[in-house]
Formats: structure tokens, sequence, C-alpha cells
């Protein structure tokens, strides 16, 4: 069993002074080691990026490859461009860079989401239409979406 005020000590001795992202960090590391069962659960603290993300594997060979696992609390907005930066500026264990990031979103119910970016995952330029007026072009034939 993981003790969460000494994982959070730990967190705070690595550098991270951002007590909400200790939290979300502590609350991933159990969610990992615990439910989902995963293999090697490692933390690491990147300063120049001021995060501390996670690292995984599900598989039970030796060889199996690590996941990264970036924690993040579901009350605040999340950064593409950001995700991009940490993707390029982290080095996993053996020596690779990430091809994909596990974001860990942190709900305030204690769920914690697993959601697989991938690169070249582009933020929306503009507001979606709704899904009344997407019905509503629908019903009457069209399939495009006229502005």
């Amino acid at each position: 069993m993981v003790h969460v005020h000494e994982l959070l000590k730990t967190f705070h001795s690595l550098g991270c002074n951002d007590e909400a992202l200790c939290y979300a960090a502590c609350r991933v590391y159990i969610h990992l080691q615990e439910e989902k069962r995963m293999r090697d659960v490692r933390y690491h603290y990147a300063e120049h990026l001021n995060l501390i993300y996670l690292t995984a594997n599900r598989e039970s060979e030796a060889n199996a490859s690590d996941e990264l696992f970036i924690p993040a609390l579901a009350t605040e907005e999340v950064d593409l461009a950001q995700l991009n930066r940490y993707r390029d500026g982290i080095v996993l264990p053996d020596g690779k860079k990430p091809g994909t990031i596990v974001l860990a979103i942190c709900a305030p119910s204690s769920t914690v989401l697993l959601y697989r970016v991938t690169p070249g995952l582009k933020a929306v330029g503009e507001k979606l239409p709704s899904k009344g007026y997407t019905s509503r072009l629908h019903r009457a034939g069209e399939n495009r979406i006229v502005k």
C-alpha cells in the first residue's frame, strides 16, 4: 500500500512546489500501481518543464516499452502545445522519446481518466457547431455545415 503523505513529501523533495501537480501525480501513481496493476511504475521530475510525470508498462516481459503518463486536473484546461513540449522535452528511461502520451486526468471524484494523445493532435481553431445545429442540417438533407 502506498502512503500518500510520504509520496507527497517525495515529490516536494524532488523540487516540485506545485501542490496541485503533486497531488495529481500522487493519485495517478496509486491508480497505475494499485488499480491498473502496471509494472515498474516510476515517477520523475523534469525541472525544465516543472512537471512530475510517470512511466510504467503493461507487459510482463523484461523488454516491454515504458509508457509516459502526464498528470492533469480535470478543473484545468488542457494545453495541446504544452503536451507537445512535454513530448519533446522528456526522454524515457530506455533513452527513447515518447511516441504517445497518456494524459491522466484526475477528476474531483477521485476518478482518474486515461487518454492516449498521439503526435499531430491539433486544437480546434474555432467553436464547433452545436449538436442541435448539426441535427437540423442533417434532417434538412444537408451534409455540410455552412456559416
